[in-house]
């Protein structure tokens, strides 16, 4: 296993002698630039600053870490680099023999598997990564991709024999690489359609992006970020007209109004100095979306569904039990207000803390939650689910605009109630680290459910 360490702007190649991973707190070992000491080096802190571009397999765990066995069990060598601390090299001879030096290539080819592992864990399989350049000659095609983990990784696609939407990606979620009987394929499974350079538009896109090729090269530059994904905004009504209208036929311009029709619901958008104004069936709605969230907004109306829009099989039907949903997202809350006052309880009759200052610190905070809460669960919508052989659809009241594909499931994890056994919260988590953002919360049959959804993801 080879890393790149990059610190205050310069880098270097290591070997690894072994790795915790632990998400944002993994940690590597590895030598420093004269490799002259091993050093025990957090992955993040707070940018990113170890880059694996050599993945491998160790023949030793232990304590949490994989590596190789003499070092994992060579208990000095563990307590000298803890706390941040480095080991001399000439402390512990008998580990020179790791401290090869390293030249790395300028572009790594892949030719197997441990190649594609290689490369999609350094990119985080693309996961929030935008293509800011697409060059095109002959059969070949290199997108330089800004990742924003603190690097840029440019990949050059040989012998491309198909290919589309690659320029219509804004900011990539998730995606897979396949080595195939002649080639590979690249896939973008999850992600906002824009313009090259991270400009999101959210306009629809027939197809996902993918490029199918006979070889792949790529290279990596540690500590250099260009831009970030950004909404596209409008100087006009009519360009925002323009481009609604390829969403639906159903988006009109009155006057200096643009108005947008789905099914009873009636959104109007009007262009002020200071930004949008917006009204659902005459009503003024407030929020992000009168300033810079206005496509998002206006394309999540265009494309809303109602369960009676389904036409998939419907393998599962299941609605969130509001007093439950509450729970799950005030039970902190809840158990801290309650701790809250059992301290200003204590503190009264302990140290003899006067009554009224004790109600405004201690009990005032704690029953403002307890009214709260309920007022939560009055004003909460019903929460469905439903569950077809590629999709869970999300409900939130009667229509949708949030859906997750089966295919970039996991695993499916499920947190049983303590009130009520046969109820339970499902979390899906997905193939790139990250967990499903709508738990499904089931009130009968919460089994059966994660099950169903195991079965799905597997297939």
């Amino acid at each position: 296993m080879k890393a790149i360490i990059y610190e205050n702007g310069t880098k270097y190649a290591s070997p690894v002698l072994a790795i915790k991973k632990a998400g944002w707190r993994t940690e590597v070992l590895v030598f420093n630039q004269e490799r002259t000491r091993i050093r025990r080096v957090k992955m993040w802190k707070p940018e990113r600053r170890v880059f694996i571009v050599d993945s491998g397999n160790f023949d030793c765990k232990a304590r949490g870490w994989e590596g190789y066995a003499d070092v994992l069990e060579d208990d000095a060598l563990q307590k000298a680099v803890r706390f941040g601390k480095t080991a001399d090299i000439e402390d512990f001879p008998q580990f020179k023999k790791y401290a090869e030096e390293i030249t790395l290539a300028e572009w790594f080819e892949i030719e197997d598997e441990r190649d594609i592992r290689s490369l999609m864990d350094v990119a985080l399989d693309f996961h929030d990564s935008i293509p800011m350049r697409i060059t095109a000659e002959n059969a070949d095609t290199e997108i330089e991709f800004d990742t924003t983990w603190n690097c840029t990784i440019t990949l050059k696609f040989e012998r491309v024999t198909a290919s589309e939407l690659i320029d219509r990606i804004g900011i990539i979620y998730d995606s897979t690489l396949e080595k195939t009987a002649d080639g590979f394929i690249w896939k973008v499974d999850c992600f906002d359609p824009g313009r090259v350079g991270g400009t999101v538009d959210l306009l629809p896109c027939s197809k996902e992006p993918y490029i199918v090729c006979g070889g792949i090269k790529w290279s990596i530059e540690p500590g250099k970020n260009t831009n970030s994904a950004k909404i596209k905004t409008y100087d006009d009504l009519y360009d925002f007209y323009c481009d609604l209208k390829t969403i639906s036929e159903n988006v009109f311009i009155e006057g200096d109004k643009l108005i947008a029709r789905h099914k009873n619901d009636t959104l109007t958008i009007e262009k002020r100095p200071n930004g949008y104004i917006t009204y659902l069936n005459g009503k003024r709605e407030k929020g992000l979306w009168e300033d810079g969230d206005i496509t998002e907004y206006a394309c999540e109306f265009l494309t809303q569904i109602n369960p009676e829009d389904i036409q998939e099989e419907i393998l599962a039907d299941t609605t969130a039990v509001k007093p439950l949903y509450v729970w799950h997202y005030m039970k902190c809350v809840l158990l801290f207000a309650a701790l809250w006052s059992a301290t200003g309880i204590i503190l009264i009759f302990s140290a003899n803390l006067h009554w009224a200052l004790s109600s405004v610190i201690f009990f005032a905070p704690s029953l403002f939650v307890l009214i709260y809460s309920p007022c939560c669960l009055i004003k909460e919508k019903e929460r469905r689910y439903i569950i077809t052989p590629d999709k869970i659809y999300y409900f939130y009241g009667n229509a949708s605009n949030m859906s997750l594909d089966i295919s970039l499931i996991k695993d499916v994890k499920l947190h049983r109630s303590l009130i009520k056994n046969s109820t339970g919260t499902i979390k899906p988590k997905l193939k790139h680290g990250g967990t499903y953002g709508y738990a499904l919360i089931a009130a009968d049959g919460a089994q059966e459910i994660c099950d169903l959804l195991k079965r799905l993801a597997e297939l």
